[in-house]
């Protein structure tokens, strides 16, 4: 119990210390499953910075949008997960 405090506490420092600046999402398909890469430019203590993350049935799952591909595997990673644990 003591651990989900802890995780509740460190959510709202961070929203508290973070604002979204602007968000882009692009759709994607991946063996017929529709996947978004969300890119969020976020205003920190120290400046604007990205943060990008593949997302699939609600699941996030962080990646680089500067490194070719990668927000592609991250999705097909969470698509494949979700086939096998069978849901």
């Amino acid at each position: 119990m003591k651990k989900r405090y802890t995780v509740l506490i460190g959510a709202l420092t961070l929203s508290a210390c973070t604002t979204v600046l602007d968000e882009t999402i692009t759709p994607g398909v991946y063996r017929g499953e529709r996947y978004e890469i969300r890119t969020r430019t976020l205003q920190g203590r120290n400046g604007p910075f990205e943060h990008s993350s593949a997302v699939y049935k609600g699941v996030t799952l962080v990646c680089r949008i500067d490194s070719p591909g990668d927000c592609e595997k991250a999705a097909q990673h969470l698509i494949n997960s979700f086939d096998e644990r069978g849901f």
